[in-house]
Parts: C-alpha cells; sequence; structure tokens
C-alpha cells in the first residue's frame, strides 16, 4: 500500500507537497478504510481542480519516479524518461526531490527517495521503519553510496550518476530482502494517462491483445468479464473474439465483437470500435481494476471520470471502498473533475484532495479534511461531515476553482 507520496520542484509544485493516504481520525465510511497491524489506510483518493491547476502534475510525479527506478539507464531502451516532458518548476536549477512511504507485500513498511537535477542523482535515501522508529539502510550522495547490510556498512564509490543504486544493487544482489521488497512494490503499481495524447493507441495495442488471448484461453476470465460489462450495459450479452490467425499478435488481426439482444430477442452482434467510447474505456480498464482489487495492487488513474457517466465512475470507487470486491486493499488514485460524487454520501473528507495554483503558478494540494473556510460565518473552522460538498465547491468555498474573466469578441474586419 501507499502510506505516502511526498514530491518537489516537479513541473508546477515548487514547494514540498505530500499525498497522505493514512486515514485520520474521522468517524465516517469505516468501510471505506482498510486496517493494516492497528493502522487506517485509505482505499480511494480523488484530486479535484481546475484545468492546468496540477492535479495531472501529482500524478506525473509518481509516474516519473516509478519509470526511473523501473528503467536501468545503463541499460539501452527504446522507452526514453526525459523524452517524457518531466521538468523542474520554471525550468528552474534545483533539485527535483521525490519519496514514497509505503508498505510492501510482506507488511514491512519503508521510506524511499531520491532528488535529482536533469537526469543527474544528486541523493538518494531508502529505510525501513522498526517499532516506530525509521532506521537508514541506503545512503548516497551524487556518485558516492552506502549501504547496510546485517548491521554493518559497505561503501560504493563511483555509482552511475544517472542510475538509481536502488536499480543497481537490486540487479546484483537478487537476494535482498529489501531492495527486492521496495523494487517489486514499484512494479505492482499501474498509472494510466487518459489524459495523454496516445494514451488510448497504447490501449489498443498493447493491452487489448493480451485481454483477446485471455479471453479465449480462460473461461473463467471471460465469465468475469462479460458479468463486468453486463453490470453497466445490460443490453450486452456475450463476447466474441475472431481472429485471422491462430496466434492473437495484435488488434489488426484480431476483433473484439459484442453480443446483444435487442428488444425483439433478435440477436446483433457489433464490432468493439463501434460501441460507445465509454463502454470501451470501462473494457480497457478491466485487467487493470481485477489486478488491483485481486492482488492489493495501487492504481493510479488521470482522468477517470473523461467518457464515464457519474454513475459508472461511483460504480469503480465502490469496488475499492467494499471489502466483499477490495479482497487485498487495492488503491485507486485518480484525478476528476466530476463533481456528482463529491458529496458526503460518496467519500470522507480525508479521502478528497484539491490542486490549486496561484497568480505565480505555484500548485498545492490539500485535503478537504484540513481546509480552514474563510467565509464570515465559518471562518477559522474545518468543513463539517454535513456539509454539500459539491455545491460549496463549484461556488468556490474550497477554492481550486477555474477563475473566469468576460471574453469579449470582436467581429469588426
Amino acid at each position: 500500500m501507499l502510506i505516502k507520496f511526498s514530491f518537489k520542484n516537479f513541473k508546477s509544485f515548487k514547494n514540498e507537497n505530500c499525498l497522505d493516504m493514512e486515514a485520520t481520525s474521522l468517524k465516517e465510511h469505516e468501510y471505506n478504510v482498510a486496517k493494516i497491524d492497528n493502522n487506517e489506510y485509505l482505499k480511494v483518493s480523488a484530486i479535484y481542480g481546475a484545468n492546468a491547476s496540477g492535479k495531472t502534475n501529482v500524478i506525473r510525479a509518481f509516474d516519473f519516479m516509478r519509470i526511473k527506478v523501473l528503467v536501468d539507464n545503463r541499460i539501452p531502451t527504446n522507452f526514453n524518461i526525459e523524452g517524457r516532458n518531466i521538468n523542474s518548476y520554471m525550468m528552474n536549477d534545483e533539485p527535483i526531490s521525490l519519496e514514497v512511504e509505503m508498505i510492501t507485500k510482506n507488511k514491512d513498511i519503508y521510506r524511499y527517495g531520491f532528488s535529482l537535477k536533469g537526469n543527474e542523482i544528486i541523493s538518494e535515501w531508502l529505510q525501513k521503519k522498526k517499532i516506530n522508529k525509521f532506521y537508514d539502510i541506503l545512503e548516497r550522495e551524487n556518485d558516492n553510496a552506502k549501504v547496510q547490510i546485517g548491521g554493518k556498512y559497505k561503501t560504493y564509490p563511483k555509482v552511475d550518476k544517472s542510475s538509481l543504486f536502488l536499480s543497481i544493487y537490486r540487479s546484483l544482489h537478487t537476494d535482498d530482502k529489501d531492495f527486492n521488497s521496495v523494487f517489486d512494490w514499484f512494479v505492482n503499481v499501474q498509472v494510466l494517462n487518459f489524459g495523454e495524447i496516445g494514451f488510448e493507441g497504447f490501449m489498443s495495442d498493447i493491452v487489448r491483445p493480451q485481454m483477446y488471448s485471455k479471453i479465449i484461453n480462460n473461461k473463467r476470465y471471460k465469465e468475469q468479464l462479460v458479468n463486468f460489462i453486463k453490470a453497466f450495459d445490460f443490453g450486452i450479452e456475450d463476447i466474441k473474439i475472431t481472429s485471422n490467425n491462430d496466434k492473437i499478435k495484435d488488434e489488426k488481426e484480431t476483433k473484439m465483437e459484442l453480443i446483444h439482444r435487442g428488444r425483439d430477442g433478435k440477436i446483433v452482434v457489433l464490432p468493439l470500435d463501434l460501441e460507445s467510447s465509454g463502454t470501451i474505456k470501462m473494457i480497457n480498464l478491466f485487467d487493470f481494476l481485477i489486478e488491483a482489487l485481486k492482488e492489493g495492487q495501487i492504481l493510479f488513474i488521470d482522468e477517470l471520470d473523461a467518457k464515464l457517466h457519474p454513475l459508472l465512475t461511483r460504480y469503480i470507487i465502490n469496488l475499492f471502498h467494499n471489502s466483499d470486491t477490495n479482497i487485498a486493499n487495492g488503491q485507486l488514485i485518480y484525478s476528476t473533475h466530476d463533481t456528482v460524487n463529491l458529496n458526503k454520501e460518496t467519500f470522507r473528507r480525508d479521502e478528497i484532495w484539491f490542486a490549486e495554483k496561484d497568480r505565480d503558478g505555484i500548485s498545492e494540494i490539500y485535503a478537504l479534511s484540513d481546509y480552514i473556510l474563510e467565509d464570515d460565518k465559518n471562518s477559522g473552522r474545518k468543513v463539517r461531515n454535513d456539509a454539500t460538498y459539491n455545491k460549496d465547491y463549484l461556488t468556490g468555498r474550497y477554492g481550486a476553482i477555474p477563475v473566469l474573466e468576460e471574453f469579449e469578441i470582436n467581429y469588426e474586419k
């Protein structure tokens, strides 16, 4: 599980910000939290805010950290990290800093982070929590790293400045429990950027052929997918896969069709591409949702609500809140403009986050549970749990909304 994600000087975030998934002491929607070793953690966090407020940059910051860990710069690859539009606040010369606090599969708690300028690592650290205190495992400054093994420190001079020591050490010492646990934690986090140009193409070219193969070879998987689709589109009866080749290589050689039953009972078979964009998106999400719920993975989604009816968005949220479906305490963290579900019936106040950018272009995030009201009647007070969150948000009581000005159109030639 993710406990905290802290980041500084990344894109529009100049100052340190922290997305905190530790549940507060609020006594509302207790089923929305996961209880692990007498501690409580949120299973869902929704990030609201105006366009260009920084919502997406929160997810991009984590995605950059994850990719940096998983892609070793020493190995030739077609994956260009620097080509992913990553930069510091207003292109300054200060380091970007990223840190996560996590619970790994063996229930150990670690704190891992690094800072970098451009592609050069400035510092890197790994700590493990024992009896409410964190102890150093890795300390790195520039190209010098110091690792504690069995109570003794070992120094590694002249580490590749563009590579993280976590990735290097893990590849050299595959039996190290601490480094393996942290690395595997990053492997089991998925980031879906539906707001990124070309992402839908990635889903079609990479994800969907894998789905086709599972539909053909796994009867149970197909039944689950059909039932999932029926839950939001009652007109669909079944799925049909046809291929021009014995092997499922890509979508150009394979097609997925959905079998509909009309009002008169007549069966109609439609190619997936003729379905609504919302239905296609839900199908594309299926594998990621199931893996997160079943395996306890963390799922970041930018623009979850895009192309989806608010009730479909709520359906996904409820899958994570419900312990009967979220059997392994998977987490969903997403950005959204969906104010229909911004209410006390769906969320705890600590699950609702806002991203706001000031006049200097600096973004910050804050939870509704921490927000201090500034209006005349409630000045200095926090938001009550009986407030109408969506209405109050749209009227500007919590900030993080667009500031709109009059726009005049001159039609004179």
